[in-house]
């Protein structure tokens, strides 16, 4: 295995951190999947599974349309 983290891994690292340090507050909105993906260099679905990721453990909640 190599030291390069998957992508989805450092898409989750990098919000979870945000969350962490407080950067990110609860209620605060998520960029769109199209936004993560750009900003994070990185597929849309790869953005769909680092959010997925988020949620089931608990860090984040989506609410699609809002």
């Amino acid at each position: 295995m190599t030291s390069r983290t998957a992508d989805y891994l450092r898409v989750v690292n990098a919000i979870t951190e945000q969350i962490n340090s407080g950067e990110l507050t609860p209620g605060d909105k998520l960029p769109t999947y199209a936004q993560l993906a750009e900003q994070y260099n990185v597929s849309v679905s790869t953005a769909q599974a680092a959010l997925r990721i988020l949620r089931d453990r608990g860090l984040v909640e989506g609410q699609q349309g809002k």
